[in-house]
């Protein structure tokens, strides 16, 4: 049985409601009950306001500062390594130009996505209207949530009390 806490979901979502719905519905007695439980809360229980909050811990697709989190970079590393200068550049730019359009940072399961392939989606996407957009975001965002959810239960990884 893993027992949750609310600072463990933290580390997998920023949405501080899904957070305490989820840390409160364990403990589970394997990852595929955590992620039935992620789903059901994050697409029936947190509005948008929390998939927002979510959304800005985050960081931009294709950033190279030091601030993020290990996850971030093992999940953007091959985007980060088949970047050229070029394409790190327009990444950059489309990002901001995403963020001024939307309100928020471009998001993106990019596991295994190479640089030219998240780039092409975030300009495919810039034309999306708002709300389509946001919906994309918060599928994705679970889609990170849930790789995240599996590091946790992972025995690799820093764990939850079991």
């Amino acid at each position: 049985m893993a027992t949750l806490t609310v600072e463990d979901v933290l580390r997998v979502n920023g949405s501080r409601r899904f957070a305490v719905a989820l840390a409160a519905a364990s403990p589970f007695g394997s990852l595929a009950d955590a992620l039935l439980a992620a789903r059901r809360i994050w697409r029936n229980e947190v509005d948008v306001p929390g998939w927002l909050e979510a959304f800005a811990a985050n960081p931009p697709i294709g950033t190279t500062s030091l601030s993020i989190s290990k996850w971030s970079k093992e999940e953007q590393s091959v985007a980060r390594s088949t970047a050229t200068h070029s394409t790190a550049q327009d990444l950059s730019e489309w990002n901001a130009k995403y963020r001024d359009k939307f309100g928020f940072v471009f998001l993106i399961c990019a596991t295994g996505r190479t640089a030219p392939e998240v780039l092409a989606e975030l300009k495919r996407r810039y034309a999306n209207t708002m709300i389509v957009e946001l919906e994309i975001a918060a599928e994705e965002e679970l889609k990170i949530t849930e790789l995240r959810l599996a590091k946790l239960f992972s025995p690799e990884t820093a764990a939850p009390r079991l």
